[in-house]
């Protein structure tokens, strides 16, 4: 999976908001991909630019592979049914989490400031 520009440097910004500062990036991609998923909206596929972004593993963002922790199925379970799709491939998943977490993201750092409280947030966002 590929981030953008975008995404990488709105990951400190974001950890910190969700107080993962000294927390793996990967979590704070997924909390990113899940806010995006628990809108309930279809993805709108676009072009991203991925210059000047990083590629992450399904291992490092599903936990793919690993016995402790694996949630691709779960998560791909997710996308099927919030984009209402049938995933061919890994590589299909790869491209909806790319779109989700870019998504996910904007949300977050559009919608939140440094003196945002992110459990209220998400209460009034979502319920």
């Amino acid at each position: 999976m590929r981030t953008t520009k975008f995404i990488e440097e709105s990951i400190q910004k974001v950890a910190k908001l969700i107080h993962a500062t000294n927390d793996p990036k990967w979590l704070t991609i997924r909390f990113a991909i899940f806010i995006s998923l628990s809108i309930n909206k279809p993805i709108e596929k676009k072009k991203l630019n991925f210059k000047d972004g990083k590629t992450y593993s399904l291992e490092v963002i599903t936990g793919k592979g690993k016995s402790e922790g694996d949630y691709t199925d779960i998560i791909a379970l997710m996308v099927v049914n919030n984009d209402d799709i049938e995933l061919k491939n890994e590589k299909e998943l790869e491209k909806y989490l790319e779109l989700h977490a870019q998504r996910g993201f904007e949300i977050l750092t559009y919608s939140l400031n440094q003196n945002s409280d992110i459990f209220i947030w998400i209460k009034e966002e979502f319920l």
